[in-house]
C-alpha cells in the first residue's frame, strides 16, 4: 500500500468516527511525505532561542503600535492564539532563518497523529492532552467557564485540509468537549460565548461578507483565536519590517532584512531584486509570493502599488531522498507550532519549486527526527 493508504488505515484505527471515503477523498496524494528529515539535537535548542527571542517582540508591538491596531475598531483581546507557527529556511545546515510567522497555521493536530503514525514521539514532549489544554487555557485567559469550541473557515469542506477540522472534532470528542465546524458564511450559527478557533484568513476582519463575524466579536459573543489583535501583534508581516527597525530590543538572528515597499527605493529594491523575495503583507502561505531571480518588471512595478513587502533571500535547505527507484533533491522548510513562545511541535514541509506547494511526489508534510 502507499504512504497515504497506510496513513488512512492508521487515522481510521486512531479516529473510527471519521468514514474511511471521507479521508480517501480529503488526503491528496501528495500530502504525506514519505520520508523524515532528521537533524541534530543542537538545531532543536535554537529554533527554541529563536522562537523566544522573536515572541518577545510581541511585547515591543504592544507596547509602540496599540494605537495604530485601535484605529481599524477592534478590541483588544485578553487571549493568545492556538495554533500558531513560525516558519524557518535552515542556512548552512544549522541557522534558522524566520520566513514568516502564521498566527492561525495548518496540520498542528495533523502533526500530531504523523508522529504517531512513524512511531516516534515528539521531541517536546507535545500530546493530543497538551494540544486540547492549549484551547482550555485560552478559555481560562477568556474567563470562560465552560470549554465550546467552534473551528470556522469558508466552505471548510472545501479546504485542502478539511481533514484536520475532523481530526480536531475527534481529539475534542475524546476529552469530553464539544466541537462543531461552521461556515464563516453561516456565523449566525455561532453559539453566544463560544471559543472560535478561527481559520478564516480575512485577519482584520475588513471584507463584507465579516461584517456578522466582526459584530459579533466586538460586541463580546464570540472569542476569536487567532484574534486580529494577535495577528497584528504577531502575524502582520509589517511586524517583521517595525522589529527591523526598532531599537529598545535585540533583533533576533533569525530576522532577515526586509522592505516595506509602500517606503522602499524602487530602484534600490529593482537592483537588489534577485537577493530578494516579494509576498504581500496580508497573504498567508505562499499566495502571490514571487522570488527575485524572476519577477517581471510588470508585477515588480505593481507590488509597489499593492502592499508588497521585499524580504531577504534565504534559501531553502535541500535533501536527497530515493522515490521510487529515483533520486530526487527536493527543498525542506520548518514549520515550529507554538503556543505563547513554547515550542510544541516542528514539521517539515517537502517540495519542488518555487514554494511550497504539497504536490511533489516524494514531498508533503514530513516528521523531524532531532539526534
Amino acid at each position: 500500500m502507499s504512504v497515504k493508504d497506510n496513513f488512512i488505515q492508521h487515522l481510521r484505527t486512531q479516529f473510527p468516527g471519521i468514514p474511511e471515503e471521507t479521508m480517501t477523498s480529503t488526503i491528496s496524494d501528495q500530502l504525506i511525505c514519505p520520508h523524515r528529515i532528521t537533524l541534530p539535537k543542537a538545531v532543536l535548542e535554537t529554533l527554541k532561542s529563536e522562537i523566544s527571542a522573536l515572541y518577545a517582540l510581541r511585547s515591543w508591538s504592544e507596547k509602540n503600535l496599540g494605537s495604530t491596531f485601535d484605529a481599524m475598531g477592534l478590541p483588544r483581546a485578553k487571549n493568545f492564539s492556538v495554533c500558531t507557527s513560525f516558519d524557518f529556511h535552515l542556512v548552512d545546515g544549522d541557522k534558522p532563518k524566520l520566513i514568516e510567522i502564521n498566527t492561525n497555521a495548518a496540520f498542528l493536530a495533523l502533526g500530531l497523529t504523523l508522529y504517531d503514525f512513524w512511531k516516534i514521539k515528539p521531541h517536546t514532549g507535545f500530546t493530543a492532552a497538551k494540544l486540547v489544554q492549549m484551547f482550555h487555557e485560552e478559555a481560562r485567559v477568556l474567563g470562560l467557564q465552560d470549554l465550546s469550541v467552534a473551528i470556522m473557515d469558508e466552505k471548510p469542506e472545501a479546504q485542502r485540509l478539511f481533514i484536520e477540522f475532523l481530526v480536531y472534532q475527534q481529539y475534542f470528542a475524546q476529552a469530553g468537549v464539544a466541537c462543531s465546524i461552521v461556515d464563516s458564511a453561516n456565523a449566525a450559527d455561532l453559539k453566544p460565548g463560544s471559543l472560535v478557533y478561527n481559520r478564516y484568513t480575512d485577519f482584520y476582519l475588513r471584507e463584507p461578507q465579516s461584517a456578522l463575524i466582526k459584530s459579533m466579536y466586538v460586541d463580546g459573543k464570540i472569542h476569536l483565536s487567532p484574534s486580529p489583535w494577535e495577528y497584528f501583534l504577531l502575524g502582520d508581516k509589517q511586524r517583521l519590517s517595525d522589529w527591523q527597525k526598532q531599537t529598545e530590543m535585540p533583533i533576533p538572528a533569525s530576522l532577515l532584512k526586509i522592505y516595506d515597499l509602500a517606503e522602499a527605493n524602487r530602484e534600490q529594491i529593482w537592483a537588489e531584486r534577485k537577493k530578494l523575495f516579494f509576498k504581500p503583507k496580508a497573504s498567508f502561505g505562499s499566495k502571490q509570493a514571487y522570488n527575485g531571480t524572476s519577477i517581471s518588471k510588470r508585477v515588480f512595478e505593481e507590488a509597489f502599488l499593492q502592499g508588497f513587502v521585499a524580504q531577504e533571500y534565504a534559501p531553502p535547505a535541500e535533501v536527497d531522498v530515493l522515490q521510487d527507484g529515483v533520486n530526487l533533491r527536493l527543498k525542506y522548510d520548518l514549520r515550529c507550532y507554538t503556543y505563547k513562545d513554547e515550542l510544541q511541535l516542528v514539521i517539515a514541509r517537502l517540495y519542488q519549486g518555487q514554494t511550497t506547494n504539497l504536490k511533489t511526489t516524494g514531498g508533503g508534510f514530513a516528521i523531524v527526527d532531532f539526534i
